[in-house]
């Protein structure tokens, strides 16, 4: 059963710097949400709005577990699918925009940047996550797809998350847009 998710323990301070900037009120989508510890540390400790994606079915069954046996003070909204047809299908259908996007496939995250940009409220943030030696492979890709959507941002942080290679860094670079 647990082959079929992914959990790691070495992201926790990630997900406690993360939950920390987090107002109550807002409405968060995390794009790659797995088994949700992303969304259940953030709802724990926040009255928020929680869309949390995920292509495994697994995965999605997890996070409602996890949602049923932890006391949260927000709302987690567990969606199982691909993340493209989920954002045609409710999210721009309905107009829901978001004041916070998670992105943390940082082997992938890339390919999804340019849906998180047309998803974000104007002054909302976007945890991009990717793997690099640094950070400007990352901000190029956040300012090209700025550019062609006509907004502007603002970095209001780099990290080094963890190690994943030598000379490779799981990073997360968050961004404001605006």
């Amino acid at each position: 059963m647990l082959k079929k998710v992914y959990f790691s323990p070495r992201l926790a301070t990630e997900r406690k710097r993360l939950a920390k900037q987090v107002k109550d009120g807002e409405i968060i989508l995390d794009m790659f949400a797995g088994i949700g510890p992303f969304p259940i540390l953030i709802a724990k400790e926040h009255e928020v709005d929680i869309y949390a994606t995920d292509i495994n079915k697994e995965a999605i069954k997890y996070m409602k577990n996890n949602i049923e046996i932890n006391k949260l003070k927000g709302k987690i909204r567990p969606i199982l699918g691909d993340i493209n047809k989920i954002a045609e299908e409710k999210f721009i259908k309905e107009n829901i925009r978001f004041d916070r996007i998670i992105m943390n496939l940082p082997g992938t995250a890339k390919d999804f940047l340019e849906l998180a940009m047309s998803l974000v409220n104007n002054k909302g943030i976007i945890h991009y996550y990717e793997f690099s030696d640094g950070y400007e492979s990352a901000i190029k890709r956040i300012e090209k797809i700025a550019k062609k959507q006509n907004k502007s941002f603002k970095i209001l942080n780099t990290r080094k998350v963890k190690s994943s290679s030598p000379k490779e860094w799981h990073i997360v670079v968050d961004v404001q847009i605006r």
